[in-house]
């Protein structure tokens, strides 16, 4: 796991300076901590997901997990089972902890396509992700 990187982005959301430019930074973390860090690895066993991050004013990321293997990259996907759709502002805040994602679907801030408890699971994978980066 880059040590450097989540050094940096632990400091950014410390001091409140995580934004939509550290957005790709820290999907490249998520996937590395998701390919090492047990605590993922038993959340999604047994749970292959192609999900989109559609995120306005940035573009969209694909996160795909496939046999307990994180993959991320630029683009859509055209089979994605989840694609989560909200402005790079809103996704920049709930991956530093500032925005709860609950409470940005309710309020209509977050669009979700695909089924609910998936949402739910890729909020639960940030919580943990949150954890190992100490914020």
């Amino acid at each position: 796991m880059n040590e450097q990187l989540k050094e940096s982005l632990n400091e950014k959301i410390q001091d409140g300076e995580f934004d939509v430019a550290d957005i790709p930074a820290y999907l490249t973390l998520f996937v590395e901590m998701g390919n090492e860090v047990e605590d993922l690895q038993d959340e999604v066993e047994d749970w292959n997901r192609r999900i989109v991050f559609d995120l306005e004013g940035l573009g969209s990321y694909w996160l795909v997990v496939e046999d307990g293997a994180f993959s991320m990259g630029e683009g859509a996907l055209d089979d994605a089972n989840l694609t989560l759709s909200m402005s790079a502002l809103d996704a920049a805040m709930v991956f530093a902890g500032d925005k709860d994602a609950k409470a940005a679907y309710m309020s209509g801030a977050l669009k979700v396509a695909g089924d609910l408890p998936d949402a739910v699971k890729i909020q639960t994978l940030i919580e943990i992700v949150a954890e190992e980066i100490e914020y």
